[in-house]
């Protein structure tokens, strides 16, 4: 092995084509979740990614109703449509 290599200690946890192209996710050595969309990885502990989709998806029940009903549409259209009833 090349001196100037380093060693991959990430655990995959998902990937979208089964070829080891396209998004994924993964966990690094210390803990930290990444996720690899394009070639871009962000990376950030679990607790960050959850206060992340609060932020952003406004999954909050707390919210005036036009909110609550606009994030529940967002998570519907961005699932799989396998995963839709």
């Amino acid at each position: 092995m090349n001196e100037s290599a380093c060693k991959n200690t990430d655990r995959n946890l998902w990937r979208k084509n089964l070829n080891g192209l396209g998004p994924s996710i993964h966990v690094t050595e210390h803990g930290g979740i990444g996720i690899d969309v394009g070639g871009h990885v962000i990376v950030a502990p679990v607790e960050r990614w959850h206060e992340a989709g609060n932020l952003f998806l406004c999954v909050n029940p707390n919210l005036k109703p036009w909110r609550w009903k606009l994030a529940m549409w967002l998570l519907n259209v961005t699932r799989q449509p396998k995963d839709r009833p």
